[in-house]
């Protein structure tokens, strides 16, 4: 990523007054556990999107995306979604959701640089949302909480732009801290961190360059099949959460449900206790044990809640044939996007020559980093 407050000068003929970074994120664990109010394991990449702003004379509000050298502009009275738009929508609903909380901004410079990788479950977009909210902050020296941030993120995303969003991704850009990874309980948004730090291992991200099509319905379909299981389950279940279940009762109980949801629902409350005892592992350093409860994540992902697909079945496969590999399973919402793998690091050349075979099998171009656990969000 080139320096940002170079490209905002160049293309502005001024210096930022502000720079905000804000991190990716990685959900090792949880992806649909907010389904039952369960728990989520996140961790924060050391691979961010930077937004710099400075104030204009004029009303006017202007967007510069310098790595794909796009410019798009408007007004605060036509801060409006528009699809032509794209990437500036993420600014813009920032930008609309600030100035109805009366924080009041006229013309603006902002330019947007980054390196996470798009579109498969990195969070880029909430982090060009999350960035654009702290530099604001920090340019108008407002007095806005960290609830009202967060607010102001979640609403930008899922109402100005009707997309799917998750607190727990924005508080974790905002709460994650170095060598840790962040362990949320869903149904109170509490959170602690959990160590994660190993000389001899490495978390190894793999985006699969899948193309991107469409699954939303997909998964819509999932997600409203299993939060119907647990509405058929409830007179049950009267009092508590579902989570809470053990796993006997919670087969129990499922039992009565068709076969589909039994297991849309079974694969979401496992994943909720598989994320405890993740945690609990990282913590002990029982690094074999957390490889073992990602290869059963991603079995139950796979052949329960079914959002894999053969690219990414075969990506967790073939690592788990290499000697060093302790785990390796899917992130994000499936149906492509990334893997994660478990690895020793002096088996990672081994790794790398399979992935050059998914290459020549597939032909998409997979790209393999380390995942190292690095701070929230912050000026620069």
């Amino acid at each position: 990523m080139n320096d940002i407050a170079y490209l905002h000068k160049a293309e502005y003929k001024e210096i930022p007054e502000v720079t905000v970074s804000a991190p990716g994120i990685v959900t090792f664990m949880g992806e649909y556990t907010d389904l039952c109010d369960g728990f989520v394991l996140t961790g924060a990449l050391d691979r961010y999107m930077t937004v710099s702003l400075s104030r204009r004379k004029d009303n006017s509000l202007r967007f510069y995306a310098a790595d794909l050298g796009e410019r798009k502009r408007t007004t605060i009275p036509n801060l409006k979604y528009r699809r032509e738009d794209r990437w500036a929508n993420y600014i813009k609903g920032v930008l609309h959701e600030i100035y109805r909380r009366n924080y009041e901004f006229k013309g603006l410079n902002i330019t947007v640089s980054g390196n996470i990788p798009q579109k498969v479950g990195l969070k880029s977009s909430t982090a060009i949302c999350a960035a654009t909210a702290l530099a604001l902050k920090n340019l108008l020296q407002a007095d806005i909480a960290d609830n009202q941030l967060i607010q102001a993120i979640y609403f930008a995303e899922t109402s100005f732009l009707q997309s799917k969003a998750r607190l727990v991704d924005i508080m974790s850009m905002l709460y994650a801290q170095p060598h840790t990874m962040l362990l949320f309980d869903l149904h109170t948004l509490d959170y602690s961190h959990v160590s994660y730090r190993s000389e001899q291992l490495g978390l190894y991200i793999t985006n699969s360059n899948l193309p991107s099509f469409s699954i939303k319905e997909d998964i819509l379909y999932r997600e409203e099949e299993t939060i119907a299981a647990f509405e058929e389950l409830r007179s049950s279940q009267p009092n508590g959460l579902f989570r809470d279940l053990s796993e006997q009762d919670a087969k129990n109980l499922a039992g009565q449900l068709p076969e589909e949801r039994k297991r849309f629902c079974l694969h979401v409350l496992e994943e909720s206790r598989r994320v405890v005892e993740s945690a609990r592992a990282l913590e002990q350093k029982d690094f074999f044990a957390y490889g073992r409860l990602m290869n059963r994540s991603q079995e139950s992902l796979r052949d329960k809640f079914e959002v894999s697909c053969p690219e990414i079945d075969w990506l967790t496969k073939r690592a788990m044939e290499l000697q060093g590999c302790l785990g390796s399973k899917m992130i994000g919402e499936g149906f492509g996007g990334c893997t994660v793998t478990l690895l020793e690091k002096n088996s990672l050349d081994a790794y790398k020559k399979r992935l050059q075979d998914y290459e020549h099998i597939f032909g998409f171009h997979p790209e393999c980093f380390e995942f190292n656990a690095s701070g929230g969000i912050g000026a620069s």
